[in-house]
């Protein structure tokens, strides 16, 4: 599936990618598109994610963009950025009760760009710590602080 998939996605043919992506889970297609944008690092798999969250926004594709902009696509300047509006909406479509998606949060605050500043991290920290007092990466975090 993915070659033809990816010659769809490629060329911004979107309607016949998610005719073809229509039956996968959430987690199929990830793993779909986080390997061709490993194969060809093309900005068109992210428009495709962002073609499928205009459709309907949930917090699996915006986890999937987040995924694909701070693994194979880091490199694209503004790539971080991007994936900390998706992380930040995958925070507010779970009511900040998911600490999988508050961790997204202190990891854009220790990458080198530190795009989430010291403020949000430790209340991020905080958050996370009163859904699972016993959370390492929060302990650790705040101890540093």
């Amino acid at each position: 599936m993915t070659n033809k998939l990816n010659e769809f996605i490629i060329k911004g043919h979107f309607e016949e990618a998610k005719e073809m992506t229509n039956e996968l889970s959430y987690s199929e297609l990830d793993g779909e598109l986080m390997e061709m944008a490993f194969k060809d690092s093309s900005i068109t798999n992210y428009a495709f994610i962002m073609s499928l969250l205009v459709e309907e926004e949930n917090v699996e594709l915006h986890e999937m963009a987040f995924r694909l902009m701070v693994i194979p696509l880091s490199y694209l300047d503004g790539a971080y950025y991007a994936a900390l509006y998706h992380a930040r909406r995958c925070v507010e479509l779970t009511d900040r009760q998911d600490i999988r998606y508050l961790s997204n949060l202190l990891f854009l605050h220790h990458i080198p760009d530190k795009v989430v500043s010291e403020e949000e991290a430790y209340d991020t920290a905080k958050r996370m710590l009163s859904l699972d007092p016993d959370y390492v990466l929060a302990k650790e975090f705040l101890k540093k602080r």
